[in-house]
């Protein structure tokens, strides 16, 4: 029987010893980090992106702030998960949509009305800098509040940068599980995927680790504000 663990983690935050104690207990026969092949080499090399048409510019930043929001965007702990992986024998698997077309999407399906809301509510001057408290949903790892109220002002954006990824990286797990040999799956999302991941993977009655699991696990009081 396929067993899958699913755990939501953060970027902003570092989890390397619970991600990495939670991967080696479950002793997967694969680990699946939410990342594709041009970010896992981006990541490795530790480069960044600057360049590129307008609106990957701005919906790159945008991405980058949701990841900084909800926990959605890869960071060192998706290096934790491979160096993990490769020191336990196990198979490591990249299962997240490529970001350009997921930009793309965002932007071609973006409503009018929606793009003079970002525009609106100051997105071009966070673009450009400042802060965003996140210390009190940090400390406890519920990103709830933050998760509606973003879905509720941007519910094209949030559909294309959240929910259509849900969709592709359970459809990829799905498709490990089917290979031969590979029966324990460990999958490491941002925290705003795992809740879509987990009902449509239901099947496989996942264990869920939430974001509040790692930062109880870690045992460490943070606090602090995010620049972006």
């Amino acid at each position: 029987m396929p067993e899958l663990m699913i755990i939501g983690t953060a970027h902003v935050i570092d989890l390397s010893s619970p991600i990495e104690a939670y991967i080696r207990e479950f002793n997967p026969d694969l680990v699946a980090i939410e990342l594709d092949q041009q970010r896992w080499h981006a990541l490795r090399s530790n480069l960044k992106s600057t360049g590129g048409p307008f609106y990957v510019r701005i919906l790159s930043r945008f991405q980058q702030y949701l990841g900084e929001s909800f926990g959605s965007s890869p960071g060192a702990e998706m290096l934790v998960a491979g160096k993990v992986a490769s020191s336990i024998g196990a198979n490591l698997a990249l299962i997240d949509k490529p970001i350009l077309l997921t930009l793309r999407g965002a932007w071609k399906n973006m409503p009018w009305l929606e793009f003079r809301q970002i525009f609106g509510d100051g997105l071009l001057s966070l673009v450009g800098g400042g802060d965003f408290s996140l210390s009190d949903s940090i400390q406890t790892g519920d990103f709830s509040k933050e998760l509606k109220e973003f879905s509720e002002r941007y519910p094209s954006i949030k559909n294309q940068l959240i929910d259509r990824r849900d969709t592709y990286m359970s459809t990829n797990i799905v498709r490990l599980f089917r290979k031969n040999n590979i029966t324990r799956i460990v999958a490491v999302v941002g925290e705003g995927h795992v809740q879509g991941m987990a009902t449509k993977l239901d099947i496989f009655n996942p264990k869920i680790v939430k974001l509040s699991d790692l930062l109880q696990r870690k045992n460490n009081s943070i606090s602090f504000s995010i620049e972006i």
